[in-house]
């Protein structure tokens, strides 16, 4: 028995002794502090124990990006309204119906604290012309309802995926594009 105790008491001590350089920062955004965090990402803490992630992939000079947040970014009229604006605008090239070309193209943005995107890119190519229709559609959505952390808007980094398939087997869903009737 004092043995099993040992054991568990040496197991414990040795792992809070661990090599801590893989320790990120933690941003108290009230006080402005950096605190090292073991949690993996870098993540804001914002008045108290509520913490939000930041996209470490986006530039943090013009402020924090966070991946979520207490109340996400909003799409005019919400997130079927969203799938409504991407469905009803992408039109599936028609040259790439002619060479039978299906894939998922994912695009990144942030809705930025105003509730403009910004930062539009596609971080996942099916083939030029599937990806700038992607673009060229998303560079028209109007302004989003910022996203809040508390009372202040910040922005959010969203990243979408947008299929296109040649053929409607019924089971498809999320954003997805099928070429027009002919």
């Amino acid at each position: 028995m004092k043995n099993r105790i040992f054991i568990g008491l040496l197991v414990f001590v040795l792992s809070g002794s661990c090599n801590t350089n893989d320790r990120v920062k933690v941003q108290d955004a009230a006080a402005g502090q950096v605190l090292p965090d073991t949690a993996g990402k870098e993540v804001s803490r914002i008045a108290g124990d509520d913490t939000f992630l930041l996209d470490e992939t986006e530039d943090q000079e013009k402020g924090p990006v966070y991946m979520f947040c207490e109340k996400m970014p909003e799409f005019p009229g919400g997130e079927d309204a969203f799938t409504g604006f991407v469905r009803e605008n992408v039109k599936y090239p028609a040259e790439a119906v002619k060479d039978k070309i299906e894939g998922r193209v994912i695009i990144k943005f942030i809705i930025r604290e105003t509730g403009k995107y910004s930062d539009l890119k596609i971080i996942r190519s099916v083939r030029s012309d599937l990806d700038n229709e992607c673009l060229r559609v998303l560079a028209q959505m109007p302004d989003w309802t910022p996203g809040m952390i508390g009372e202040k808007p910040v922005s959010v980094s969203f990243s979408i995926p947008v299929r296109f398939v040649l053929n409607d087997n019924g089971t498809l869903n999320g954003f997805y594009i099928l070429p027009e009737k002919q």
